[in-house]
């Protein structure tokens, strides 16, 4: 049985041909339902403060749907049943024919691959209310030549200056830029951090692969713990598969929750992210709020946060100052072999989240109230 919560949520929301729902309505167009989009929605929606509250299972912050509705993802049906989206949040499945009568809606995040015919049938309803559409761009594969001129007349959003500009010089685009939110949820404290642990995807573009030839170097039980998604390609072409090596460090797929990220976390001493992302770098991500707001210092790739294509002035760390950064896996096992003090760095670092903290996002909401 439906808490009553869900009943309200399931209930609130129009499915039928005649009704338009007048009013920001989150849609979330990604296959998957992890990495830093969907850290990103749920951080946003907990972070505004105009949305209505109620008891989470997280048991570490309010649950917040926008006007008592879920997140909205692109089903070929509508349902009425409520799915688990993680961070105490839920989603529903949605017909494109219902999504296109959102006369308000917000992208969270769209993936050209599985959801281009959804843009198209957004703007074949109201095309005279482009403006009233927002999405968010994350990085430089979120739109193409093909899905351009369907978003060039909405309300645009980069989270990193190297994408908002990627975007203006690579399709015309403009894009307005803003920090991605995040939400100061509490955070467990314990006496002792030691070890490194990785909290990104298991990816091609994160790297991965250098920190487990980092722990083969390191060669002790404590080498740096892997959590996160990991895609089953990348493992078994550069990780020597599921039966490998990766399997000694690999700590599974941590719950949605920010009380057990937190818990993950509160252990550490360093939190490794090696990404180096196409058209992309110098600002911040997920991983690094998560692993600054718990206190961790970060160890970064220095492409990161030197590179030719990435402008001075886009660059948020500074090696030895707020980071740490690394080229190769010698590296990375010789720094965590000297185990250095992270005070400063994990001190330093802690400036960087306040913006994060304090953006607003609620200018782009319609019609949405306390």
């Amino acid at each position: 049985m439906l808490k009553p919560t869900q009943r309200f949520l399931s209930r609130d929301f129009p499915t039928k041909e005649a009704e338009k729902i007048e009013k920001t309505q989150f849609i979330y167009l990604h296959r998957y339902l992890y990495g830093g989009a969907t850290t990103f929605t749920a951080h946003l929606i907990h972070k505004l403060s105009v949305f209505n509250k109620s008891s989470c299972r997280d048991n570490t912050c309010d649950t917040s749907i926008p006007n008592g509705n879920a997140i909205l993802r692109c089903g070929k049906i509508s349902e009425r049943k409520l799915r688990e989206f993680g961070y105490g949040l839920y989603y529903q499945n949605v017909s494109p024919s219902v999504l296109a009568k959102i006369i308000y809606p917000f992208l969270t995040i769209f993936k050209e691959d599985y959801f281009f015919h959804t843009l198209v049938e957004l703007n074949r309803r109201q095309s005279d209310r482009l403006k009233d559409r927002t999405l968010v761009i994350h990085d430089h594969r979120d739109v193409s030549d093909r899905a351009t001129p369907y978003v060039k007349n909405w309300r645009l959003v980069a989270i990193r200056k190297t994408v908002q500009e990627y975007m203006r010089s690579r399709y015309g685009l403009d894009c307005a830029f803003l920090y991605h939110p995040f939400y100061p949820y509490p955070v467990v404290h314990k006496p002792k951090r030691r070890g490194a642990v990785s909290i990104s995807r298991i990816s091609f573009e994160k790297n991965t692969d250098i920190i487990i030839k980092a722990n083969k170097i390191l060669d002790t039980v404590d080498g740096i713990k892997l959590y996160g998604c990991p895609s089953r390609l990348y493992v078994h072409r550069f990780l020597g598969g599921f039966q490998g090596d990766f399997s000694k460090y690999f700590c599974g797929m941590f719950n949605k929750s920010f009380s057990i990220l937190s818990e993950i976390l509160a252990e550490a001493k360093f939190v490794v992210d090696l990404s180096v992302l196409k058209h992309d770098g110098g600002g911040t991500q997920y991983t690094f709020l998560e692993a600054i707001h718990n206190d961790c210092a970060i160890i970064l790739h220095r492409k990161w946060i030197e590179r030719s294509d990435i402008k001075p002035e886009y660059c948020d760390f500074k090696e030895g100052y707020n980071c740490f950064a690394v080229d190769n896996e010698k590296e990375l096992a010789e720094l965590l072999r000297q185990d250095p003090d992270t005070s400063k760095i994990v001190a330093n670092s802690k400036a960087l989240i306040q913006r994060h903290m304090e953006v607003d996002w609620s200018h782009l909401l319609k019609h949405t109230s306390c």
